[in-house]
């Protein structure tokens, strides 16, 4: 009964597995990752230059130049302006949500933390006195802000430290509401019911180089050096770091498990309701119950690609703020939608660096006999070695690049050939 059991999970058996690729080097990571990224891009201006055939004369030459002009035209010093300001944005977002995953917190509720942060931020800017001063306002919105993001954020994680609550549901039900709650406020602070809440008129970022997207980049900055030292240096980060790597570790060394997640999701609250003032005040300079535009999602990708390393997030922030800037200029141009332009380059590029992160840290086999296993593991090294024994560096190192890329026409080769003759030896016998 075992042994025909057996034979049936053999016969049932996946032909593919994975096995963890151990100790692969920096360089080959990183060189894998660029050329992700490199067709990231190649294959977001192919289909985007299909979407817009239609349009005479936008090529995909066109579709780049439309995308570097959007973005790092320097003779347009306000398109620079927005695009740092856009990353500022997407790099506080991930690094807000950044403690949090480190302590394996599953925080999905960016989206809506910095949602209710905005919206205090808008209700605070819209109804202040007119009479106070630009500067206090923006302080009460800040506050307001905080405030509102801490509220939205320590919910689910007090339900997570006295209940055990599933915190990836409970956070991302938290977006739902707080859009909702969002959309009610509009209807209730515009009765005329166009939905549109205007430009704010007070409570605004002043204008430095005509753009009040210049203060958010400051800030940015400031936050990222102080958010850099909390996670890599601070007492507290170590703390984040022992729980979630052992939850009976962090207990056997004293440290209070509930006062920590507490603690983090205020933090991370509060950073997020901050960034909602950002966008209110400083970026849009108005509000809507859509004015987060996903960027909640976008820094849980940002955040778990750059391996929660602040100069890792900050790297997939910048190339995630050039896609969606980028890509708004080249459907201006090609008289498509922005949205959908925007939808294809960043579905592309996050699918394209998620499957290099697979292939970086894992490997694809077949359940193949021992013999075929040991005949292509020998091709390999045999390869390598010979690479490895090149003098030049320059040399060696596109030499590897190349090996790497025809990798698995080799094994898919191999593997024919094999095939073919272990039928013809079955043919014989």
């Amino acid at each position: 009964m075992n042994l025909s059991t057996t034979n049936e999970k053999k016969k049932l058996r996946f032909p593919f597995y994975v096995v963890k690729k151990m100790g692969m080097p920096k360089w080959k990571y990183w060189t894998i990752r660029v050329v992700g990224i490199l067709l990231a891009f190649l294959l977001a201006g192919l289909v985007c230059t299909w979407f817009a055939k239609n349009k005479t004369g936008f090529t995909l030459g066109v579709f780049f130049s439309e995308m570097f002009r959007g973005t790092l035209d320097f003779t347009d010093f306000s398109e620079i302006i927005d695009l740092f300001a856009t990353f500022a944005v997407t790099l506080l977002i991930a690094l807000a949500l950044t403690p949090a995953f480190k302590m394996k917190f599953w925080n999905i509720g960016a989206e809506g933390q910095v949602l209710m942060g905005g919206l205090a931020a808008a209700g605070i800017a819209k109804f202040a006195p007119s009479d106070w001063p630009n500067a206090m306002i923006l302080i009460f919105a800040a506050i307001g802000g905080m405030v509102f993001g801490v509220i939205w954020s320590v919910i689910p994680a007090l339900f997570k430290a006295f209940f055990n609550t599933n915190e990836t549901l409970f956070t991302l039900m938290m977006n739902y509401i707080a859009a909702l709650l969002a959309k009610l406020a509009i209807d209730i602070w515009v009765p005329n019911g166009s939905q549109s809440f205007g430009v704010l008129k007070q409570g605004t970022f002043p204008e430095i180089f005509d753009n009040t997207g210049t203060l958010v980049i400051l800030f940015g900055i400031v936050i990222f050096v102080v958010m850099f030292f909390y996670i890599k240096f601070s007492k507290q980060g170590y703390e984040i770091a022992v729980v979630g790597e052992s939850l009976n570790t962090a207990r056997y060394i004293g440290i209070n498990i509930k006062k920590v997640i507490i603690r983090t999701m205020i933090i991370t609250g509060a950073l997020c309701g901050l960034i909602g003032f950002f966008i209110v005040c400083g970026v849009h300079t108005s509000f809507a119950d859509n004015i987060v535009g996903g960027k909640g999602f976008t820094g849980v990708l940002i955040a778990w690609l750059g391996h929660f390393e602040p100069g890792e997030i900050a790297f997939f922030s910048f190339l995630a703020a050039f896609m969606e800037q980028g890509s708004a200029t080249a459907a201006t141009a090609s008289s498509s939608s922005s949205e959908q332009f925007y939808a294809i380059c960043t579905g592309v590029f996050f699918i394209f660096i998620i499957a290099c992160e697979f292939f970086s840290n894992y490997q694809v086999k077949m359940h193949l006999e021992k013999d075929f296993h040991e005949q292509y593991d020998e091709i390999n090294t045999q390869k390598l070695n010979n690479i490895n024994a090149i003098q030049n560096r320059f040399v060696r190192f596109w030499a590897t690049v190349w090996y790497y890329i025809c990798k698995p026409f080799v094994f898919i080769a191999l593997l024919i050939a094999y095939k073919v003759n272990k039928s013809k030896k079955e043919v014989r016998n």
